[in-house]
């Protein structure tokens, strides 16, 4: 089975990649942009319950001070309507280093069921964009196109 986790700045922790990002997209001249989040993406794969994806996360994946961890839906999403959303992933035969590390630290738990995990990036940007604004804006800043995918939906 897959699950895909998502970690992220709890609303009243500074998300200071994010606000990097904000003034990145305005360098670039596209203005408008009210807000830029970042959360961190783990997909893992292997034959692992939710309780183990509860037990990795809390444990393994997050600083529960100023970071929440999800992977059931989008409920922190609720108030992103209208923004989007552009996950950034490696692709495929990309050494993924951070989700190596994730298995060894996996392992370490005394979890051993974890087959792979495979890490990305989100990006929350809410503002007057439309889906060119996306394109050079995840081009141009959040991914590298030789090593890099990126999808982007309006959420």
């Amino acid at each position: 089975m897959e699950w895909k986790i998502e970690v992220g700045y709890k609303q009243n922790a500074t998300d200071s990649a994010g606000e990097g990002i904000k003034k990145d997209i305005e360098d670039l001249g596209i203005s408008g942009v009210e807000y830029a989040k970042t959360m961190q993406l783990y997909m893992l794969s292997g034959d692992i319950t939710e309780s183990d994806v509860e037990n990795i996360s809390k444990n393994l994946l997050i600083d529960s001070v100023t970071q929440y961890y999800e992977y059931k839906g989008s409920e922190h999403h609720k108030d992103d309507i209208g923004a989007w959303m552009i996950d950034v992933t490696y692709k495929h035969g990309v050494t993924d280093t951070v989700g190596d590390t994730a298995v060894k630290g996996i392992n370490d738990l005394g979890i051993s069921g974890v087959a792979s995990a495979k890490t990305g990036k989100r990006f929350i940007i809410k503002g007057n964009l439309n889906e060119n604004d996306i394109v050079t804006i995840s081009k141009r800043l959040l991914a590298n196109d030789v090593i890099q995918n990126y999808t982007y939906q309006k959420i």
